[in-house]
């Protein structure tokens, strides 16, 4: 059993092997895997022929063996990918286990399931299969890890990115892989003629100033400075920002602001808080002096509210901008009572 990382650097090894399990819930991972996988075996010419992605309620056990057996047209190997293998019976599983046992030497096997946990990985019958497998589990990635991600990606792609510009994009974006993906795309449109891409790069690829970004919206907060909180919420919701979108992001940094604290209380250096809860020295150096104005109790009682906040924007009880202007003036606020009513 090996994490994401581990494949990716046996793969860059050439290190393949005829049969993968992927699980685990990051699904953009899973598919960055396979593609390395079928730009290192299929021949762009033959992908018709010998790239295969199967799904279990249209192929049973026995017809994914028999593609399984068939030799490739033109490339290396064949490459089959077999999606949630967790909707197989049993009895088709075992079959599958069979085939594992043997499997072809032409033939790369790729089985996957987001469904199935690491617990499930160490008993019955996914036991078996993942001990004929090399069996990879693909976790969500920490907020901490995912501008060192941007970091690699980028480097796959040919280009350097300055750590402001990594995280600057990282607090612009959020943690999906995948919308980080498609700003990534734009990014390297955007700087074709250049190898590196600096942090003015993202600030226009992405298309705002640093006056009007949710990463500063989320400063303000954190200063507990409600009225520049709240004109930048207004100016974000007139650009066309989603109300669900800014509404995660400052849950998100409700989280880090809670993490924080407890780490100050373990007496934790502020260099290593600030690393651990993933954010930037050059963009958050006044961070941990800013969240001592906050308790830990009003901390614990601002998720109720965001909880409020979520189920009234999604239900539409009450217009998205007004509830999160509440739900700001309630973080920012001295002496916060809960704004919202049961």
């Amino acid at each position: 059993m090996i994490k994401h990382q581990e494949l990716i650097a046996e793969l860059k090894k050439g290190k393949i092997v005829n049969c993968y399990f992927f699980c685990g819930e990051e699904a953009y991972l899973k598919r960055e895997a396979i593609l390395i996988l079928k730009d290192m075996l299929i021949r762009p010419d033959a992908e018709d022929f010998d790239y295969r992605v199967l799904y279990v309620e249209d192929n049973s056990a026995k017809e994914v063996i028999s593609l399984a057996e068939t030799y490739p047209l033109a490339s290396k190997m064949r490459l089959m990918v077999v999606r949630d293998i967790d909707r197989f019976a049993d009895s088709e599983l075992k079959e599958i286990i069979k085939y594992l046992k043997r499997p072809a030497s032409f033939t790369c096997l790729v089985l996957t399931s987001d469904k199935v946990k690491k617990e499930a990985l160490n008993q019955g019958i996914y036991k078996a299969i993942s001990a004929l497998c090399v069996t990879v589990i693909f976790w969500r990635l920490f907020d901490s890890q995912i501008p060192g991600w941007i970091k690699d990606k980028m480097s796959r792609e040919g280009k350097t990115i300055c750590p402001e510009a990594a995280q600057y994009l990282f607090a612009e974006v959020g943690n999906s892989l995948l919308d980080l993906s498609g700003e990534i795309e734009k990014l390297l449109i955007y700087t074709r003629n250049n190898k590196e891409v600096t942090l003015a790069d993202v600030e226009q690829s992405i298309g705002r100033s640093r006056t009007d970004s949710i990463f500063d919206l989320l400063r303000a907060i954190t200063r507990r400075d409600s009225r520049h909180s709240i004109e930048i919420l207004s100016k974000l919701l007139e650009s066309g920002e989603k109300p669900v979108r800014i509404l995660a992001r400052i849950s998100e940094k409700i989280r880090q602001i809670v993490l924080a604290k407890e780490l100050l209380d373990q007496n934790v250096s502020p260099s290593r808080i600030i690393e651990e809860v993933g954010l930037h020295s050059f963009f958050d150096k006044d961070f941990i002096s800013q969240i001592q104005y906050f308790s830990m109790e009003e901390l614990l009682s601002s998720f109720d509210n965001l909880v409020r906040a979520d189920w009234e924007i999604k239900v539409g009880k009450k217009p998205a901008e007004f509830v999160l202007e509440l739900l700001i003036l309630n973080l920012c606020g001295k002496n916060r009572s809960s704004t919202y009513s049961a």
